[in-house]
């Protein structure tokens, strides 16, 4: 089960990556909860996991009502956030299975993958909306991660729906670029 949410979670990062409006982020930001729920509950953290759901979905509610408006999914000029996100899961895979063993490889895999793509989204973003959504996305990683239990789980998901509900002005761009 977390060889998919592994996908999963490099599905909504990479969602995230490539979107530039609040439809397109808050769909990711919902898809890599989605993903942090299921390997919560994959290593027996229920309670944790509903926490996150809850949490990731507040959090993507929260963004898809403020940012700039649209989803915004590969607009021009997204060809190397494209290009990252294929090369960050390849680097992300190969790490998790080739320096690091045992059964939990799909959970390093989510877990290296979504902080890189989201830390490499959070370094070009210029829109406030999409800095607040990777930091979301990294919030609810580093939430399962820690693995103290159900108190990172808590703090990870008010984390992530506190920087969802800061709003974050659109700014103007001039047509055609």
């Amino acid at each position: 089960m977390t060889e998919v949410a592994a996908f999963v979670a490099w599905l909504g990062a990479a969602v995230i990556v490539l979107a530039d409006s609040r439809r397109g982020l808050a769909a990711g930001l919902a898809v890599v909860a989605l993903a942090a729920a299921a390997i919560a509950w994959s290593q027996g953290e229920e309670g944790g996991a509903i926490v996150l759901l809850a949490g990731g979905v507040l959090g993507s509610a929260l963004r898809f009502t403020i940012g700039p408006d649209g989803w915004g999914l590969m607009q021009p000029g997204s060809t190397p956030r494209l290009l990252f996100t294929i090369v960050g899961a390849l680097v992300a895979l190969w790490v998790a299975l080739a320096v690091t063993s045992g059964p939990s490889a799909g959970f390093r895999v989510a877990a290296l993958t979504v902080l890189v793509l989201l830390g490499g989204r959070l370094l070009e973003a210029a829109e406030p909306a999409v800095m607040l959504t990777a930091i979301a996305g990294v919030a609810l990683v580093l939430g399962i991660v820690s693995g103290d239990g159900i108190v990172s789980y808590a703090l990870a998901a008010l984390v992530t729906a506190g920087v969802s509900a800061m709003p974050a002005p659109a700014t103007k761009r001039p047509r055609g670029t």
